[in-house]
């Protein structure tokens, strides 16, 4: 899967699709690569996002830290924080590079199993290596 438009700050000006990297620069010796690039989960953040994130970092996790620093209040942060959470997590799904083979979710693995695509003992061992870590 790629990122939409909708899910990052990268749109293009005139039309609001999305924009994808196609060339990249080294400003030094000025060579240039050009190819399909994807973007990190941390590059669809928004900049109000990106600043939150080097508060929550620079005052280590500390919330009460960050409400000096930013002038919000507790649950003010502990929502931005989910919320940042979400983002990170449906963004880094999405940007799995293609030729990584995305997880079977326990449901597919499932559905799997119901309609004898695999059998039992097979499916528990995917199940269990997916919940590891």
């Amino acid at each position: 899967m790629t990122m939409s438009a909708s899910e990052n700050n990268i749109q293009c000006p005139a039309c609001k699709g999305e924009l994808k990297p196609k060339i990249l620069a080294c400003e030094s010796c000025d060579l240039k690569v050009e190819g399909d690039f994807h973007f990190n989960e941390f590059a669809s953040l928004a900049p109000e996002d990106l600043y939150f994130l080097r508060v929550f970092v620079q005052s280590e996790g500390k919330v009460r830290e960050m409400e000096a620093a930013l002038g919000l209040t507790y649950p003010t942060i502990r929502t931005r924080i989910t919320d940042l959470k979400n983002k990170i997590f449906a963004a880094a799904e999405n940007a799995t590079p293609k030729n990584e083979p995305k997880k079977e979710t326990v449901k597919e693995i499932l559905e799997k199993l119901e309609r004898k695509e695999i059998p039992f003992e097979e499916a528990m061992k995917a199940i269990k290596k997916g919940r590891k870590k």
